[in-house]
């Protein structure tokens, strides 16, 4: 059974189903897999919050529906609270069977890979539940894998994981003076916790993820100029381009992985996430604070209609530049 077909069931404990599509060998890695979603349905990130390593990059809390969103970097993250969130991105992944279940189980896995030490860090927006502390929705920004900046259409700076498995490049119509991939971020797992029943939590986690990351670029100013990634037409892309950005979307490419990536099974769907790529937009604020104001009962806005009608009114008039501008510094 697929995880979006379980029963509603409040914040209360669901017994996990194993996912039809899962394609382990053998009963032992049928039940590591369903252990292992089970594991993170249990674990509580109350205390995350006040756990962050410095000022996070974002912090919203929403009395109305009792979430609480925390964006920051790798290394503000305590080790376990990272393993943790990893781990997440991992069970929702086995339970949408976007993942290869037998691959986790053979490797013992659970929660996704590390980040490597060094370098620049990639960013993490993570909503969480203010009451049962439990994990509703994650987005990544993923970073660079070069040891240093290169420029956007070098021969020797490394694809993004979305340019391999769908054979493009994404980057190298924006390549221009001062602009290298460490300026550039990957958009991963926009997720939403698949147990959870609908409601108005449901409702707000995405834009709960979409103020977390978009109020991180903003923080960050000129050190994050492109966004890439590959998602769905009405799911991510859709909230990404109500969120200001203007997406340059490639159409019709045939992605795939080799059968030995844990991630193969993600392109073997009906409907496929299409690649696509973006400046960071100039009134990203603007975008920022219709949202924010919505979330926190601020606004003259009364329901979430509104709210999308706002900014589509917006996004409808206005074009974005292909070239990123140059911004001027943290904002």
């Amino acid at each position: 059974m697929n995880a979006s077909s379980l029963p509603a069931a409040g914040d209360g404990h669901v017994r996990t189903s194993i996912p039809a599509s899962a394609d382990p060998t053998g009963s032992r890695a049928l039940r590591y897999v369903a252990d292992i979603i089970e594991l993170h349905e249990r674990l509580s990130y109350r205390q995350l919050p006040a756990e962050i390593d410095g000022a996070p990059l974002n912090y919203a809390e929403d009395e109305q529906s009792g979430l609480i969103t925390v964006t920051a970097r790798d290394s503000q993250f305590p080790a376990r609270y990272l393993r943790g969130i990893l781990g997440f991105r991992l069970a929702q992944y086995l339970r949408l069977s976007w993942i290869s279940a037998d691959r986790v189980y053979r490797t013992a896995a659970y929660h996704e890979p590390l980040p490597r030490p060094g370098g620049i860090e990639s960013i993490h927006t993570v909503t969480l539940c203010s009451r049962t502390g439990r994990i509703r929705g994650y987005v990544g920004l993923s970073c660079s894998s070069d040891a240093m900046s290169l420029p956007l259409d070098s021969s020797r700076r490394t694809p993004f994981p979305t340019e391999v498995a769908h054979g493009v490049d994404l980057l190298a119509p924006y390549a221009r003076p001062g602009l290298g991939t460490h300026q550039v971020f990957e958009i991963k797992r926009f997720l939403r916790d698949q147990a959870m029943p609908l409601g108005i939590q449901h409702d707000r986690v995405p834009w709960h993820l979409m103020l977390g990351m978009g109020d991180a670029m903003i923080q960050l100013g000129d050190a994050i100029r492109l966004v890439l990634g590959d998602a769905k037409e009405h799911v991510a892309l859709r909230h990404l381009r109500l969120g200001g950005f203007d997406l340059r979307v490639i159409e019709d490419t045939s992605p795939s992985l080799p059968a030995s990536d844990p991630l193969a099974p993600i392109y073997h769907q009906g409907i496929v996430a299409k690649p696509f790529v973006a400046p960071v937009p100039d009134d990203l604020p603007w975008y920022r604070d219709v949202i924010r104001s919505y979330l926190d009962g601020t606004s003259d806005l009364t329901s979430h209609h509104d709210m999308v009608a706002r900014l589509a009114g917006r996004r409808r008039k206005t074009d974005g530049p292909l070239i990123p501008r140059q911004r001027g510094g943290t904002r």
